[in-house]
């Protein structure tokens, strides 16, 4: 009998290929919108050996649903929706798509970088409010260049250094902080420095760190104190890296130049003091929200969960060191 796995979204048939045959997919179709209401996923759940979900919580109640239930995909690289410890207890694993997400991030972060820095945004909402192409008076606009500038990088992981081979690519310096020194082929001529170094050095500050409790305010009200006035934050990572308030106060007062935010502190909701300012680019979350992007990550978690449930042991199982820990549910 095959395997079944609920997709609790539609795909589209170059994703659904990747099972090739070894296990049945159950999603909701045929309209490319369709997505797995809560009761329809409680519904499915007890008759299933795998879940995959985008952004739908995944909590204790929700896995002991699936009675059957060997692998949880998150589309995506954080778990953080997922209790993946109370899963690894369950002797089920989580499986994500840590290398499909890296390029589409790090092109939004530099995408991001150079709105921010050109005021790109700020000027096309003067545009189209004025309705004339008017020049604007020298110093004026605060515009600034990326080359030539220094780029510090928080988490020199996948996406940090596809951040910097791409900035370097625009003639910047990289500096980047990371917990254990990166190999020496990785630093694609980046600099190792300390996180307080990097915020007092940098022009420009990008966040790529993974959420922890640890991290939570990695950028707080001291860290924005150490950078620089002209200083930019970018932020693709998690919004709870950055204490919005103290972001808030930061840019009101020219502490920083300006900020440019993927991510929230309290998604779904925006810190309505930062829709008002005119030095902050806001996007609703979309470092992987491109048509490639979505069937890579789809095609590797797809493939993970796939190669799980054959028996074999896929590198992107988020819940590894845990599970081999509580013991994993085969068979």
């Amino acid at each position: 009998m095959k395997n079944k796995i609920l997709i609790t979204f539609w795909i589209p048939p170059e994703v659904a290929a990747v099972l090739d045959g070894e296990a049945e997919a159950i999603f909701p179709g045929p309209a490319i919108t369709g997505v797995y209401s809560r009761a329809e996923l409680e519904k499915f759940l007890p008759e299933m050996d795998a879940v995959a979900v985008d952004l739908e919580v995944v909590d204790r109640e929700t896995i002991d649903l699936g009675v059957r239930l060997k692998a949880i995909g998150r589309n995506g690289v954080g778990c953080d929706l997922v209790d993946c410890d109370y899963a690894a207890r369950q002797g089920v694993a989580v499986i994500n798509s840590p290398t499909a997400v890296t390029q589409p991030t790090a092109e939004l972060a530099v995408g991001l970088m150079l709105d921010v820095a050109r005021r790109l945004t700020f000027l096309d909402k003067k545009l189209r409010r004025d309705r004339e192409c008017l020049s604007l008076p020298n110093y004026e606009t605060l515009s600034t260049n990326l080359f030539g500038k220094t780029l510090g990088i928080i988490g020199y992981g996948r996406i940090g250094r596809a951040v910097g081979v791409k900035a370097r690519g625009l003639g910047m310096k990289i500096i980047y902080a990371h917990p254990r020194p990166v190999p020496a082929e990785a630093e694609a001529g980046a600099r190792r420095v300390s996180h307080e170094e990097l915020l007092k050095t940098a022009d420009f500050v990008s966040v790529h760190t993974p959420y922890l409790p640890a991290n939570h305010h990695l950028i707080d009200e001291k860290a924005l104190t150490l950078m620089k006035p002209g200083a930019y934050l970018i932020n693709t990572s998690r919004g709870r890296m950055v204490d919005e308030a103290a972001l808030v106060r930061a840019l009101k007062t020219g502490a920083i130049r300006g900020a440019a935010l993927d991510v929230y502190e309290r998604e779904p909701e925006i810190n309505q003091d930062l829709v008002e300012l005119d030095n902050v680019v806001l996007v609703p979350h979309i470092g992987t929200w491109t048509y490639d992007a979505e069937v890579a990550m789809m095609k590797e978690t797809l493939g993970g969960i796939r190669d799980y449930l054959a028996g074999g042991n896929p590198p992107n199982v988020f819940n590894r060191e845990k599970l081999d820990k509580y013991g994993a549910k085969r068979g």
